[in-house]
């Protein structure tokens, strides 16, 4: 038997998870019978649960694991981003579990050989569960759809697999299929918040959100932001290494700039001794050194790791790219420093399951894609992470912070960005 396949089976299935069934409210338990039904009767179906912030769709999802595992079938949990990825028992990205290429375009597929043992678990697998699903381009949809037709000789949707996708549209834009399948697909709607009363609250789906005056600050220039600062993060000097104090706050912004900017100031007041960590950059190819240091320095691409990274101890931080989702090292997890080693940092675990590990990081090869919009590709080691004082909306989608500060110097620049900001504390 394949080593992937073993690993699957030998996933432990949480006690908890299995008596969540009892736990589950109404919404939640027509859309849990709706799949198991068609898992029992191993039918081809597309799900979608589409549900805002706080509807259960997490602990539905493992309800529905626990119950497809105890029955000693396989069924594999993906998710578009990395830090929903420790919310889901032996979650893996999507990317990383069905070999996405990362450039996807129309036509790609996955890099998945018929004869694999990568196959060989898929051809096993009962069903796949994609949360957060809206996150993702279209087209590694189709990428996936393409290649498990072709692995399962199927032409049914997504190779005849029962397939649950999940999230909410209100986040981001959603994903719109091209092609005409619609008798295959069903939408399961959860509306009742959780986070509200236990669920007992009545719930106004289509009424407006007023922000109330008395959370709002006078914009006063600098001023202003420091106020933001202080309600944020208040007596910041008295809660040095205060693993539980960090993780609770976050300033969220909706650009880069405006998070460097953030962080720079509350590092700033930060006690402790600073390190400041340089990267190595180059230009891939060019033997002749066209390309300043200076001008490569100054230059951060999204998810890049800034030049010249300031930090301290105590100083939460945040992972930029999947390095051991099974340890809770994902892109988007919460950090807080431990120390200053030879090429290494020590970093402490704010978020997931694994929370209170510690782990060693080293300087790592960031790479740009086309999506940089450079005309050449930049290749920076550093420390994969940054300071997380402040953050960027995108990059709180998934988590659940008890104290936020928003600071918004100018409009959110795409569709659902006001919202996932509002919607982050419990």
């Amino acid at each position: 038997m394949p080593r992937v396949i073993q690993e699957e089976l030998s996933i432990q299935v949480d006690n908890e998870d299995l008596e969540s069934l009892l736990k589950l409210n109404n919404d939640q338990l027509i859309a849990f019978n709706a799949i198991m039904d068609v898992i029992n009767n191993k039918q081809s179906q597309v799900f979608f649960v589409d549900g805002p912030r706080g509807t259960g769709k997490t602990f539905l999802y493992r309800t529905l694991i626990a119950k497809v595992r105890s029955k000693g079938q396989i069924v594999l949990a993906t998710t578009s981003s990395g830090i929903v990825v420790t919310l889901l028992p032996g979650g893996r990205t999507a990317h990383s579990r069905f070999k996405i290429p990362i450039n996807v375009e129309a036509d790609s597929f996955c890099f998945i050989s018929k004869q694999s043992d990568l196959a060989k678990l898929i051809r096993e697998i009962t069903t796949i569960i994609w949360d957060e699903a809206p996150m993702t381009n279209r087209y590694a949809f189709e990428a996936l759809d393409r290649s498990l037709k072709d692995i399962l000789d199927c032409n049914a949707p997504f190779g005849g697999k029962i397939m649950i996708l999940g999230g909410d549209f209100c986040q981001v834009l959603p994903v719109v299929l091209k092609d005409k399948t619609c008798d295959h697909y069903k939408i399961i709607i959860l509306q009742n918040i959780m986070r509200i009363g236990d669920g007992n609250e009545p719930t106004k789906c289509d009424d407006m959100v007023k922000v109330p005056h008395q959370i709002e600050i006078t914009w006063e220039g600098e001023n202003s932001i420091q106020k933001l600062i202080r309600d944020t993060f208040p007596q910041l000097q008295s809660h040095t290494w205060d693993a539980s104090y960090m993780v609770e706050r976050a300033i969220l912004t909706p650009k880069n700039e405006d998070v460097q900017k953030l962080n720079d100031i509350i590092i700033n007041h930060f006690l402790g001794e600073e390190r400041e960590l340089l990267s190595f950059d180059e230009v891939e190819g060019d033997t002749h050194n066209l390309y300043q240091q200076e001008y490569l320095h100054s230059i951060t691409p999204g998810g890049f790791p800034p030049h010249d990274l300031k930090v301290k101890k105590g100083a939460p931080l945040m992972l930029l790219r999947n390095i051991d989702p099974k340890a809770g090292l994902c892109n988007g997890t919460r950090l807080l420093c431990r120390g200053f080693f030879m090429n290494m940092l020590g970093v402490e675990i704010l978020t997931g399951h694994n929370i209170g590990k510690r782990s060693f990081l080293p300087r790592i090869k960031h790479k740009t894609t086309e999506s940089a919009g450079l005309p050449f590709v930049l290749i920076r080691k550093q420390f994969p992470m940054k300071l997380s004082f402040a953050i960027t909306i995108n990059k709180s989608q998934g988590q659940t912070i008890l104290n936020v500060g928003i600071y918004l110097p100018r409009h959110v620049f795409s569709r659902g960005q006001l919202y996932v900001a509002l919607s982050r504390v419990v």
